[in-house]
C-alpha cells in the first residue's frame, strides 16, 4: 500500500473523529451539568439546544456544527483538490461521526447542520470549473427548499427530510461529479435513518413545531 493511500485513509479517519465532536452535548454539559439526551427531543443538535437553552445558544450550536462540516472539506481542497472520491469519503465520514460519535457511545445527532456545512464547502470552494455563481447556486437552492418548508410548517424534521432528498438531485442537475452525488445519496439515507422516530410522528401528526425557548 502506497504512502499516498495511507495518508488518504488517515484523512478519512480524522474526518470521522472530527465529525464525532458532540458540540451540543458538550455545551449542555457545561451549561447544565447534564446529558442533553435526557431533555427535549433527546437529540444532540442545535434544534434541541434551542428548545432547552434558548435560541441564542441554539444558533451558536448550529453554526459550530456547520463549521464542523465545512472544515474537513476545506482540508481536502487544500491537500487533494481534484480527488472527488476522497472528497466523497471524507463527507460521509464526517456525517457518520456526527450521527454515531465514538466519544458518546455512538448516540449522536442528525447531522443536518453538519451536512449543510459540507455542501457549503463543496459548492463554495472551486472543486469544479465554471462561474462561481453557478457553483454556489445549489447551496442556495437547498437552503431555500429547507427554509420554505420550515416557514410553512415550522417543523424542522420535515424541512430536513425534504432538503435531504433534494440535495443529490440538485447536485446532479448542476453537473457535480458522480462521486459527490453518490455521497449526497448517502447523506440522505443517513438523514432518514436518524429521523425514524420523527417520520413516525409525522405520519401520526404528532411532530412538534419549533419555537425558541420562552416563546
Amino acid at each position: 500500500m502506497s504512502m499516498t493511500i495511507l495518508i488518504k485513509i488517515l484523512i478519512v479517519i480524522i474526518a470521522y473523529l472530527f465529525g464525532s465532536i458532540p458540540i451540543a452535548f458538550v455545551l449542555f454539559k457545561v451549561k447544565k451539568g447534564d446529558d442533553i439526551r435526557k431533555y427535549g427531543s433527546g437529540n444532540v443538535g442545535g434544534t434541541n439546544i434551542i428548545r432547552t437553552l434558548g435560541t441564542g445558544w441554539g444558533l451558536f450550536t448550529i453554526f459550530a456544527d456547520v463549521l464542523k462540516g465545512f472544515l474537513p472539506i476545506l482540508a481536502v481542497y487544500l491537500i487533494y483538490p481534484g480527488d472527488f472520491i476522497l472528497l466523497a469519503a471524507v463527507s460521509i465520514a464526517v456525517v457518520l461521526g456526527h450521527d454515531f460519535p465514538v466519544y458518546i457511545k455512538f448516540r449522536g445527532g442528525k447531522a443536518i447542520a453538519t451536512t449543510y456545512g459540507i455542501v457549503i464547502g463543496i459548492c463554495a470552494l472551486p472543486f469544479i470549473s465554471g462561474p462561481a455563481w453557478f457553483r454556489i447556486l445549489p447551496l442556495f437552492v437547498a437552503l431555500g427548499i429547507w427554509a420554505i418548508v420550515f416557514i410553512i410548517t415550522r417543523i424542522v424534521s420535515l424541512s430536513s427530510l425534504i432538503a435531504a432528498i433534494s440535495t443529490p438531485v440538485i447536485l446532479y442537475f448542476f453537473k457535480y461529479p458522480l462521486a459527490v452525488v453518490i455521497a449526497a445519496v448517502f447523506w440522505a439515507v443517513l438523514t432518514f435513518i436518524k429521523h425514524r422516530e420523527n417520520i413516525k410522528r409525522l405520519v401520526r401528526g404528532e411532530e412538534k413545531k419549533t419555537r425558541g425557548k420562552g416563546t
